[in-house]
């Protein structure tokens, strides 16, 4: 029997990622803690019907089949799509200093969407809901104040004078992660040198279930489709990455402005845009820790790994994060092993550093691409863009990777 206090596996962190990796591990066996600042009847709290832009989280995910599959498997997506989602079938993508253009079509690839927009407390809702009903210790409404590495694992102090020990301590609290630092973790990172503004619209025209994202010199926008209780069509969730001068002249805007600004930038696919939410802009930091794993701990989430929200697939890299650690961790409880084995967490760390920098290599090298004004290079991605569309196979193996359609 485990003292007060001490735990198999201590998650710290209980956003959409630490929550479902903690939900997981409970499901194998282990004896689980979770720690989270909020308190638990503000995150299972359903939101209120929407009736106007007001009503939707501004924060949205884009989840990916991959992630999708995750979600069912801890028996909570049927929970998350009984209220507000929109799945989108098509995502149309244009250079907005060009004539390239791409479309990705769920049906050309057998599926039924492309991926899943979701308000992000909604998917918390679900999975705290579910803790509730689990053997994990939820300790909520405190936060970390310190980690240290000892004999047998690692110690956590609380603000509230409490200790927790645990064999392993996983660290999902976020870009800016305390844990990361306080183990000593090192991060390679950069200052992309933009904020990505982010609000709710209601535009004119059905955003008939597609995912529109146009790139310019200065940025890409996007529009996420999103859904109310009804069924209404004219609601989007916006993510506009924009150099930080740009940014700053957005954010300064009425609403009648900025929405102006907002349709001549989709460039009215979306017909007006009639009403404009608050505005967040947040600054964008590619971050990436040189090592996910320290005896006794391992990093999650964004607190291994930040990109660039131009794809969306943050969230989604999140949840490949929890797949693997779950997948080794339920290997290692079958073997006898402790979940600090340091074999079971170097291959936890190989799997996910390759397949996490790719796809930040990959991100890197879009933006770099849209945000030249060469002659040339404004050639070749425009030809790259229409040659693709026209190449089936090739565009339809990209979407299939992007879904997870392959893992």
């Amino acid at each position: 029997m485990s003292e007060p206090g001490s735990f198999d596996i201590l998650v710290a962190g209980g956003g959409m990622i630490g929550s479902a990796l903690a939900l997981g591990l409970s499901r194998q066996g282990w004896h689980v803690g979770l720690v989270e600042g909020a308190e638990h009847r503000t995150l299972v709290q359903a939101p209120d019907p929407v009736e106007t832009v007001a009503d939707f989280e501004p924060r949205v995910s884009a989840i990916s089949v991959a992630s999708q599959r995750l979600l069912e498997q801890l028996g909570v997506w049927a929970d998350i799509t009984a209220g507000r989602h929109c799945p989108y079938q098509i995502m149309t993508v244009w250079d907005g200093d060009g004539t390239g253009r791409i479309d990705f079509d769920a049906a050309e690839l057998q599926a039924r969407a492309l991926g899943t927009i979701i308000e992000n407390r909604s998917i918390v809702r679900a999975l705290f809901s579910a803790l509730a009903e689990s053997p994990v210790q939820v300790i909520d409404g405190a936060t970390v104040t310190g980690c240290q590495r000892v004999s047998g694992g690692c110690r956590v102090e609380l603000d509230d004078g409490r200790t927790l020990a645990a064999a392993l301590v996983v660290g999902c609290d976020g870009a800016n992660s305390r844990l990361r630092q306080w183990v000593g973790l090192p991060t390679r990172e950069w200052d992309y040198d933009q904020q990505a503004i982010v609000c709710t619209v209601r535009t004119s025209r059905s955003h008939r279930y597609t995912a529109w994202q146009r790139f310019s010199l200065t940025g890409p926008l996007a529009f996420l489709p999103l859904l109310t209780e009804s069924g209404d069509e004219h609601f989007c969730s916006i993510v506009w990455s924009q150099d930080t001068e740009e940014a700053r002249r957005l954010m300064a805007l009425g609403d009648s402005a900025f929405a102006a600004q907002l349709e001549r930038a989709i460039e009215r696919e979306l017909g007006a845009v009639e009403a404009v939410s608050r505005r967040f802009a947040f600054p964008l930091r590619q971050r990436h820790a040189k090592d996910y794993i320290a005896p006794g701990f391992a990093l999650v989430g964004d607190a291994a790994h930040t990109i660039h929200p131009l794809a969306g697939q943050g969230a989604n890299l999140g949840y490949g994060d929890v797949r693997a650690l779950l997948d080794e961790l339920s290997r290692a409880r079958k073997a006898g092993l402790s979940p600090a084995n340091e074999l079971v967490l170097e291959r936890y760390q190989r799997r996910r550093k390759g397949e996490n920098l790719t796809m930040m290599a990959a991100m890197e090298g879009f933006k770099q691409l849209f945000g030249r004004d060469e002659l040339p290079v404004r050639w070749l991605r425009n030809t790259g863009l229409r040659w693709l569309n026209q190449l089936g196979p090739v565009k339809n193996r990209i979407a299939a990777e992007a879904m997870g359609l392959n893992t």
